[in-house]
Order: structure tokens, then sequence, then C-alpha cells
């Protein structure tokens, strides 16, 4: 059984927002105050079925947006309706939209909230270190009567007022391992727990937010430290944790490595090696409420010691962390490949549940959650093709929808394509393969392969290419009913000269009849740039 592990909020914030004052943090990289800011004051923010959520939309992760606004025969006239640019970087997570709100996160560390209408800003927050991260946004629950502290202890505590301030937060990790609560109409600081304290570990996943609870996967950059011949690698464990959204303590904090790392081995640069490591978890957890589980897709192992719970499914108790079972499709001698995508809980015609699970290979499996994760069919998603799923599948009711990226393939496969597959019985209904036009920078990183996540709604299935087009597929038939080209520069109502890249990570985001897209992930591959998109029928 994990041991409960108990990290403190920060504190200083914690008594400014006491006192009603805004955390001011500087902001990195030198970024200048946002000056479109909108002429009303932002009201209480309140969840509702309107609404984008974290990063699947809801806790299956189905990445479905039932009721978009937008019929499917509407989707050719989608147009540009504004265009917001992002300070200094590239853009990273993917666009929230709860209550007439936008909120995004940047590699900078900005944190914003806009209104959904007209991309005007309310209020942004600087975090400590980049963010890759989607915002989950929850209603705080009345905390619990506490004792009065100690006279000593009143510098260190969070006080329960302070949540009663804010009726909702914004919840979201960064690049250094720590974890956010933001007021969600004011943007000031409510807590802030380090959540893995190795100089490697960041949160790259969504955090995923179940009642009380906020679920959060911790991934971390090691492999690229590794790639210097005189790094000591690799001491980092991947967890899940489970923290109380009332003030940050963390409730439970499971590993995947169970073992802590030791001297194992030299490197031919005499370096010492530590091992086992690895097997980070990259994408946002599942939540199964009537089995009281969470499911969790895991990476690679960074050692060559064999773990058992790495290239997997894994299914941890919600209450305590315990794990309950753990499906590995393909052992390590096999050619296992890490999973990066959120594993989906969808429910049959027949009443039945099912997991679907998407790997890098490009294998995808239908797992039993009633018999530990037995598999009930895999299928390769486009055969004869390097690479598979990097970020993210969707599932409406009769099909999954699969975006194929072969860019991290040997050799790499530049080309992308768009599958559909029976949920059933995994059979192919349709595979499109991506258009190859020009890359409007040019040939260099120039690539057709569609690594983003896809996103779905009735009749229409959309996925970006990491060309910077934006394509939106009839779920009939695969045929392409829309293309926009988002590479390219943009006027944008916050005056920021900006322009968009390849189409990577975060999918798109549809609510009240809105598209809503970052445009320029180019973290690792691709090109960059620094816009968010919303798209409109014409424009309105």
């Amino acid at each position: 059984m994990p041991a409960p592990v108990h990290t403190r909020p920060l504190v200083l914030a914690a008594l400014l927002v006491a006192a009603g004052v805004a955390a001011a943090e500087p902001a990195p990289g030198g970024l200048q105050p946002e000056k479109n800011l909108c002429a009303d004051p932002a009201e209480p923010v309140a969840l509702g079925s309107a609404q984008w959520n974290g990063w699947g939309r809801d806790l299956d992760n189905t990445r479905y947006q039932p009721e978009p606004a937008i019929r499917a025969t509407d989707v050719p006239k989608l147009s540009l309706k504004w265009a917001f640019g992002y300070q200094g970087s590239a853009v990273s997570g993917q666009p929230t939209i709860v209550d007439g709100r936008v909120f995004v996160t940047s590699a900078t560390g900005r944190v914003y909230s806009l209104d959904s209408k007209t991309g005007c800003t309310y209020w942004t927050y600087d975090a400590q270190a980049g963010i890759r991260t989607a915002v989950s946004i929850g209603e705080l629950a009345p905390p619990k009567k506490a004792p009065k502290p100690k006279k000593s202890q009143r510098k260190r505590t969070l006080t329960h007022l302070d949540v009663q301030k804010a009726p909702s937060a914004v919840f979201f990790g960064d690049d250094k391992g720590a974890v956010y609560a933001l007021d969600a109409k004011k943007g000031t600081l409510l807590w802030k727990t380090q959540i893995d304290g190795h100089p490697t570990a960041r949160i790259q996943a969504a955090p995923t937010l179940y009642q009380s609870r906020l679920y959060v996967a911790v991934a971390s950059s090691e492999p690229s430290a590794a790639a210097d011949s005189g790094y000591a690698c690799c001491t980092f464990r991947g967890s899940v944790a489970a923290l109380d959204i009332a003030d940050g303590h963390v409730l439970w904090k499971t590993h995947t490595v169970n073992e802590e790392p030791r001297p194992y081995r030299t490197s031919k640069a005499g370096i010492q090696q530590f091992g086992p490591a690895g097997v980070p978890v990259l994408a946002s957890p599942t939540v199964d409420t009537s089995r009281g589980l969470l499911y969790v897709a895991t990476g690679d192992s960074y050692t060559a010691i064999d773990q058992p719970l790495a290239d997997a499914v894994v299914a941890l108790d919600l209450a305590d962390g315990q794990l309950r079972w753990v499906k590995q499709p393909t052992p390590p001698e096999a050619g296992a490949a890490e999973f990066d995508a959120s594993p989906i809980l969808r429910t049959l015609a027949s009443g039945k549940q099912i997991i679907l699970a998407a790997q890098r290979s490009g294998l995808i499996y239908s797992l039993d959650p009633d018999r530990a994760g037995e598999i009930l069919w895999q299928i390769k998603a486009a055969d004869g093709k390097a690479g598979g799923v990097e970020w993210g599948a969707a599932a409406d009711h009769h099909s999954l929808y699969v975006a194929l990226s072969g860019q991290s393939a040997q050799p790499e496969d530049t080309s992308g394509s768009l599958t559909a597959l029976d949920l059933k019985t995994g059979a192919k209904r349709w595979q499109t393969e991506a258009p190859t036009p020009r890359c409007s920078w040019g040939e260099q990183g120039c690539t057709h392969a569609q690594a983003q996540a896809v996103t779905v709604i009735p009749g229409v299935a959309f996925c970006g290419s990491m060309d910077g087009h934006l394509r939106a597929y009839s779920t009939i038939d695969g045929k392409i009913l829309w293309d926009t080209e988002t590479a390219k520069e943009f006027a944008t109502v916050n005056g920021v000269k900006a322009s968009g890249g390849s189409l990577d990570q975060g999918g798109a985001t549809i609510v009240n009849g809105v598209v809503y897209v970052n445009s320029g992930y180019g973290q690792r591959t691709g090109q960059p740039g620094n816009v968010l998109l919303a798209f409109s029928v014409d424009g309105h």
C-alpha cells in the first residue's frame, strides 16, 4: 500500500490571499501586462453543461462534445471569430472553456482568463515555470472546520477562510512538478503544492478533478538530460497523486516504479548509472465512478531494468491509490511502446463498458474493466506505416477516431491519417490520409503527421496536422468537410504580434458553436507559433 505523502502549500501566497492581495510573483521572461482588458469585471465562475473542462471534457476522457451548438452541415462555414496572441514563446496547454471564460496556459508560465466572445483579458497569473497542461475548473467544497492554530503556526497555515472567498478554482501543474490552485474569478493564488521534488519532474497532463480530489500525473524531462553522456541516468520515478482541492495536501501518492533507484552499472564513459527509473505518466487519468477506479496510461522504463507497470494501462483505487490491476499488452522483450494518450472509458449499445487504449506503436486495444483489463480486441490502426498515436484519440457512441503520426518512428514517416474504428469489434470503418500541402514556412521541419489529439462532435471529427492545417472530417465516411491554414500571421485582439505553426498535443475544444485551438506547438519538433484561434460560423 502506498504511504500517504503530505506537502505544505505555499505559505506567503496564502497570506496574501487572506489579506485580499493578488500574489505578485515576477513574470518569467520579462512578460508585459496584458493591454486588452475586459471593460466589465469578471463574475464568479460556475460550472454548467455548456463547457469543455479539463483534457477530455468528461471523466471518461472521450474528447466528445455531445452538444456543440453547431451542426455538421454548418462546419464548412467556419471562419475566424478572433485571434489572441501569447507573449514570448510557443503555445502549450489546450483551451478550457467554462461559464463564458476561456482558460489557457502557455510555455512561458502565464495563465490567462479570457472572455469567450471577444478574447478580452479578465486576468493573468505568472507561474514560476512553463506550463504545458490544460487546466481543470472545480467548485470548492466548504472546508471542514479546523481548530484555531497556535500562535507559532499562524504564519504557516492556510486558513479555510481563504477557500471560502473563492467559490471555484483553476487547477494546473507546471514544468517543475508543482500543482497550483487559483481563484477562478480573480486569478489569485489559493495554494501551491510541490508534488515531486526531482529536478526533472514536470506535470505534462491536465489534472483530473472528481468530487473533492484532484488526480495528478507526474512525468519527467530526464530522457533529454540522459542524452548527455556525462549524465548519471536515471533516478526519476513516475507517479500519480490525489490532492485535496481545499488546501492542496497530498492524500496519497503511488509510484509507477516500486523501488528506489540504486547504482547498477557503469556507462562506457565511466559514469555511474542508476535504476530502476522512469515509467512517467504523460496523459490525464480517467475516472471510473462505478468501479471506484482511476485508469492511468504509462510510459517507458528509463533503464534496462524491466518494470511491470511500464507501457501499460494501470488501474488504481480512487480512495487510496492501491494497485488493483495492470495490463501490459506487449512485454518489453517484444518491443513494447509507451502510451501517451489517456485511456477512454466507453459504454457499448449492449451496456457493456470497455477501456480504449491507443499506443505510440499504432496498436489500439479494447480492454475489459470487469476482467482486470483482459484484451477484447486489438488492431494496428494503419498497416504498413510506422508510428502511431501520440496525444489522444476521441470516441463518440459508435467509433474511436485515431490520429496517426510517424514523426518519432525510425525511419521517420512524415505522413499522417485519421482512422475510425468500430467500438465493439475494432473493425476499420474508414481511413483518410492527410493531404500534403506545402508548409507555409518552407521545407525544413515540414511534416504532415497528425500528432494532435482528436476532438469529435455529432457527425464531425476535428484533427490538426503538423503542417499547421486544422481539418474537420465526416464521421460517416471520413470526407474532409473543412480545412483551414493556421500557420500564418494573424491580427490579434490584444495587439500582440502572432502567427500560428504546427498543430500538436492539445486538440480543438468546442463550446457554444465556437471551435478553439492553439496553433504553434514547437517545443520538440515542428514550427513554433503563439496564437489562440476561435472559429465560428461565418465568424459571428
